[in-house]
């Protein structure tokens, strides 16, 4: 397994979050969001000394596939819950994934057969940022892309809503690797949207084994996010010191966009650092449910 700096590399990370698709890393450096501060509306009181602390500002509930320690259901409107940083896979890699908790009538099995921009079963087209674009955002939100627009929703009706299956192979993803190399703890953002809306990563074994992703891979973004820390990090793209990271779009300029995107975020670590990740922060919003 490859590693960077001392963290696992893209490969290895985000293998182990969606072994099933094969995934060879995530994210690039286009148009988006910009490195953040704190918010405005998030003071240090709301970030815990030792601790993870995410919060659902959206407006559904959020459930949570993680590789590190279970996150519960958020409740829409501010739920949150602080997880202690010792509870983390230490010096390896946590995937967070968020997934929104709709009902039928938000999302009708049938809604995700029309997402037909995916070209069919996972590995027949290759993941474009187009596909996660508008018109197709409302899909990429509230969709599985994996079983979308292969007329099978409506029979299975797994695509969305209460039945949708969260496994951990699509949708937003904030890594974390706590107590890394160099005393640093290491928090990411990965959406593999490529370097434009019809310019995906390189498709393997073109790029080499740690600069390619496999013709199933997703676009990793469904809920915005926003993470933030009561202690400077060093952003590597911008050579500059941050408090947070944010994207709210799949093309979002803070998340790594291909495998060797130069995007980590160093944090040392320290007992009184704590962090906040909140999902759909000020500024930022999912589409309207479909139903």
């Amino acid at each position: 397994m490859t590693r960077r700096n001392g963290t696992i590399g893209r490969t290895g990370r985000l293998a182990a979050a969606a072994a099933v698709l094969m995934l060879a890393a995530a994210c690039g450096d286009s148009s988006g969001t910009k490195s953040v501060g704190l918010a405005p509306d998030v003071g240090t009181s709301a970030i815990v000394a030792g601790s993870v602390t995410f919060k659902n500002s959206c407006a559904v509930p959020l459930s949570f596939h993680s590789s590190g320690p279970a996150v519960r259901k958020l409740e829409k409107g501010g739920d949150s819950v602080s997880i202690p940083i010792v509870q983390f896979n230490q010096n390896d890699q946590n995937v967070i994934i968020p997934y929104p908790d709709t009902g039928d009538a938000q999302c009708p099995a049938a809604f995700c057969d029309g997402w037909t921009a995916l070209g069919g079963a996972p590995g027949t087209v290759q993941r474009e940022g187009s596909m996660w674009d508008s018109p197709n955002d409302v899909y990429a939100a509230y969709c599985n892309p994996n079983l979308s627009g292969r007329s099978i929703c409506a029979q299975q009706m797994n695509c969305c809503g209460p039945g949708m299956v969260q496994d951990g192979t699509f949708g937003t993803l904030w890594e974390f690797t706590p107590a890394g190399s160099g005393g640093n703890d290491y928090p990411d953002l990965s959406t593999d949207y490529g370097t434009g809306p019809t310019t995906p990563p390189n498709l393997c074994p073109t790029g080499a084994p740690n600069n390619c992703v496999s013709a199933a891979a997703n676009i990793f973004f469904n809920v915005p996010i926003q993470w933030t820390t009561n202690q400077p990090c060093s952003f590597t793209s911008a050579n500059t010191q941050v408090t947070g990271l944010q994207c709210f779009t799949a093309d979002c300029s803070d998340a790594y966009q291909y495998p060797i995107d130069d995007k980590q975020c160093s944090c040392p670590s320290s007992a009184q650092r704590g962090y906040l990740v909140e999902y759909c922060p000020a500024g930022s919003s999912m589409p309207a449910t479909p139903g």
